[in-house]
């Protein structure tokens, strides 16, 4: 935990592909302290058509949806909120105002963790 979904609304190059999920990683890592091993990502890339903002279609976005444990601090939100979008523009080219980033906390109750038990009885 976390799990992270990015969506980018272009396709991508291979180098900027391992870069943004690279640097996605090292950013959850140091932004909500956690440990590498519990960090998942998956990239998503949309087909031409897939997205449309503000009237127009196929605008260049990046798009994060992050699902984690509850407990995390503003401070760190914002932190995370922050360096996920410097670490998507530097990545991939997609200008700063068009990276956007959702964060949903999940009681520990609702979070299945390895062996099939819940965040809460695993003690995080």
């Amino acid at each position: 935990m976390p799990f992270i979904n990015i969506t980018a609304t272009q396709p991508l190059a291979a180098e900027q592909k391992q870069q943004l999920i690279q640097r996605t990683s090292d950013a959850v890592i140091e932004a909500l302290s956690t440990a590498l091993p519990s960090v998942r990502i998956m990239l998503h890339e949309l087909p031409a058509g897939h997205y449309y903002c503000g009237g127009k279609f196929d605008t260049a976005a990046i798009l994060y949806d992050i699902d984690m444990i509850e407990g995390r601090t503003e401070e760190a939100k914002a932190n995370l909120i922050k360096r996920l979008s410097q670490v998507a523009h530097e990545a991939t080219g997609v200008p700063i105002d068009e990276v956007r980033t959702r964060l949903s906390d999940f009681p520990k109750e609702n979070i299945g963790m390895a062996g099939g038990i819940t965040a809460k009885q695993a003690g995080r």
